[in-house]
């Protein structure tokens, strides 16, 4: 069993796997790959937006319970969080491209960076949830731990099995949902001499992907009460990558 700071770093590789296989699944889409560097800072930058969407979502969560409603708590759980997380995913998005000249020569560009960007939050929230699975197991991130402490087989297995379920879960939602909205600004870039129907149409893109989140949410619920919702997990996942595949298409038909 590894000792506590080789099982630090053991939980970040583990955390970051499941964001870089999927990344690796959909540059091979990219007829004309994106500098390397450039996806490097932008999958950085998702990483780095996951403490403001998690510090935006402590505060209206919080705010929320003061009025002890079910309804209102229900509105922020399956909306008001997902929408939080795709508004930072496409801020950040943006502000790692502002000065980038490769950006603006695709129609397929702002799909690639999206995605990209939401591969790095996701990895983010691995690494919380690896963290989480330490703290409900009484395994206390203090010096003596980073210094000599070993854990539990059965802890590295409940990891190990949390991270593989979110690969094939909720990793691949976030690269699903930044497409969403990815798609709809590339068809933006069509209409150069009309800024507010490219507005409109990323707005409305950030909107479905609030949509397709909150689907997963509810699913994700449902499926602790009744595993056969898993199915429905399941579907939501193949059809929107299956959409997500003909949208890029579809965009690249254009470029051509």
């Amino acid at each position: 069993m590894p000792y506590g700071f080789l099982y630090i770093i053991f939980l970040v590789a583990l955390a970051l796997l499941p964001s870089l296989i999927w990344l690796a699944y959909f540059l091979k889409r990219d007829d004309q790959p994106e500098p390397r560097i450039r996806l490097i800072i932008t999958f950085c930058f998702g990483i780095l937006i996951t403490f403001l969407a998690s510090y935006l979502e402590n505060k209206v969560g919080n705010w929320s319970r003061n009025f002890n409603s079910v309804i209102l708590g229900t509105i922020v759980f399956f909306f008001v969080f997902p929408f939080i997380e795709e508004m930072s995913k496409f801020f950040a998005t943006v502000v790692s491209n502002i000065k980038n000249r490769y950006f603006c020569d695709e129609y397929t560009d702002p799909m690639i960076y999206s995605i990209t960007t939401a591969l790095g939050f996701a990895a983010a929230e691995n690494l919380k949830v690896c963290f989480s699975v330490l703290q409900e197991n009484a395994v206390t991130l203090t010096g003596h731990f980073f210094a000599a402490t070993t854990i539990p087989i059965t802890v590295l297995n409940t990891v190990i099995i949390t991270i593989f379920i979110r690969f094939l879960s909720a990793v691949f939602l976030h690269a699903n949902t930044a497409s969403i909205y990815g798609y709809f600004w590339g068809i933006g870039r069509l209409l150069q001499k009309r800024k507010h129907i490219k507005i409109y149409l990323i707005a409305f893109g950030i909107l479905l992907a609030t949509l397709l989140h909150s689907c997963y949410n509810y699913l994700i619920m449902k499926t602790s009460e009744n595993l056969y919702f898993a199915f429905g997990v399941i579907l939501l996942l193949v059809v929107s990558n299956y959409i997500m595949s003909r949208s890029f298409k579809q965009i690249k038909s254009y470029q051509q």
